[in-house]
Parts: C-alpha cells; sequence; structure tokens
C-alpha cells in the first residue's frame, strides 16, 4: 500500500488511449534555479552534466534553443505522471519560474509562473559535425533530449518531438531539415555499458526510434562520443539521422 499520496498517485495506472500532451518553455541561462535544474536533469540523464556552463552562452547566443518539457494541463495523466516523476527525483520538487526573456536570442515575453519540468530539448542553429546544421539552409540540430526515466515509456518523447517538429517550420526559424546524431544500435546492445552506467537497458534503441519517426541515417562515426565512467573513458558509435520537415 503506497506511504503518502505521492506513492498513491504514482501508483495509480495510466489510462491506455490518453496521449501525452506537453509544453515548451524557455530555459533562462540566467536564472540560478534554471541552472540548477538543469544540472540535475543532465545528472539524471547520465550524459554532459558538465556542459551545463557552456550551454549558458550558447542560449544567450542563440546558437542553442534549449527549452524545458512540461506536462500540458491538457494531459489527462499529468498529476499521475508528475507524481512519479517526482518520486523518482525528489531533489526536483521545487517548481522552477518562466524567466527566460529570450529565446535564439530574440525577445519573449515570460510569465513568472511556476512549473516543473520533466525533460528538455534544444534546436541549435550550430554544430561542431559537418553538416549537421545550417540556418542559411534551414537546416537546425536536436540536441541534448532528455525525458524524466520515470516516465519515458508515457508517450512523452514522441509528443515533445511533435511539437518541436511542428514549431520548427514556422517563424522565426523556418526549418526545412531537421537533424541530429545519437547512440548507434551497434553500442546500444553493450550491456556493460548500461550496467556501468547504473541503468536499466532501455527497452528499444534510440537509433530504432528515430527511424519511426522518419529520421534517415546518413553517417556512422565510430567511437564518436566519449563517455566517462567511474574513471574509464568510453568510446561508443554515433549514428547521424536527418528528416525533411518542410
Amino acid at each position: 500500500m503506497p506511504s503518502s499520496v505521492l506513492e498513491e498517485k504514482a501508483a495509480a495506472p495510466l489510462k491506455v488511449r490518453a496521449r501525452a500532451k506537453v509544453n515548451l518553455i524557455a530555459w533562462d541561462p540566467e536564472s540560478p534555479e534554471h541552472v540548477e535544474r538543469m544540472v540535475q536533469q543532465r545528472i539524471a540523464c547520465g550524459w554532459k552534466y558538465d556542459q551545463v556552463e557552456k550551454w549558458r552562452g550558447l542560449q544567450r547566443e542563440g546558437k542553442m534553443t534549449l527549452q524545458w518539457v512540461v506536462l500540458s494541463e491538457d494531459d489527462p495523466d499529468k498529476e499521475t505522471k508528475l507524481a512519479q516523476h517526482l518520486l523518482k527525483y525528489p531533489n526536483e520538487s521545487t517548481p522552477i519560474h518562466d524567466t527566460a526573456a529570450t529565446l535564439g536570442a530574440k525577445p519573449r515575453q515570460s510569465t513568472s509562473l511556476p512549473f516543473t519540468p520533466v525533460g528538455h530539448i534544444s534546436l541549435d542553429s550550430e554544430s561542431a559535425n559537418p553538416d549537421q546544421a545550417d540556418a542559411s539552409q534551414g537546416m537546425y540540430c536536436i540536441t541534448t533530449f532528455y525525458i524524466s526515466r520515470a516516465i519515458q515509456s508515457g508517450g512523452l518523447g514522441s509528443a515533445a518531438m511533435d511539437r518541436v517538429e511542428s514549431e520548427a517550420v514556422k517563424e522565426p526559424l523556418n526549418a526545412k531539415i531537421l537533424s541530429l546524431d545519437t547512440l548507434a544500435n551497434s553500442s546500444f546492445e553493450n550491456h556493460d555499458l548500461w550496467i556501468q552506467l547504473g541503468f536499466e537497458m532501455p527497452p528499444f534503441s534510440n537509433q530504432d526510434w528515430y527511424e519511426r519517426r522518419g529520421y534517415k541515417s546518413w553517417k556512422f562515426v565510430d567511437g564518436h562520443i566519449k563517455q566517462e565512467v567511474n574513471g574509464k573513458i568510453w568510446e561508443l558509435d554515433a549514428v547521424f539521422m536527418k528528416k525533411i520537415v518542410a
């Protein structure tokens, strides 16, 4: 029997046919609470938690458009999903506030309203990898995509990608192509990696998931991803993918 209201909500079954719905709220690189929460979520993600300070500068310059993934009030399972997230990550229980004054180096109207993010995602106009981002050609790169491990199977990843793809083709980006790179199946299937990371092996790979969304592989790079785990550097294979969106 659940021992708290939070556990009771988290134990409630999700409606099978309910479609996840999310909103996106700009990350504020000037806000200590936004920066701290981003570090917390990157630690939970297991990747690039040491890059957040660098991202602050890129967000200011508009080279990143990093946004929080927030459960929509229209999501019929919002309370259950939020409870599941907070049960796993109680250090994220304090809401943060909508304070970002810009997004993509363009002014935006913040609301100062509180919210609890369950993930984040960015569209970048520049990339260190050739042929992955070129704003002049309408090509933007999806990066730093994370959904809380407590609720990853609830359709939130698809909902976030739907939202990003639908917004990307509009002003001010007018995107034509979205690109990304992710862990290739050749490294995903390394069971020792997941054991060392301290995570359960996901039920499906990132590569397979993006392929189902219409992203096409165009390049593989062996050892492209360098990940330190317990003092050991893992050289992991990456797959580069693109999708025509307009």
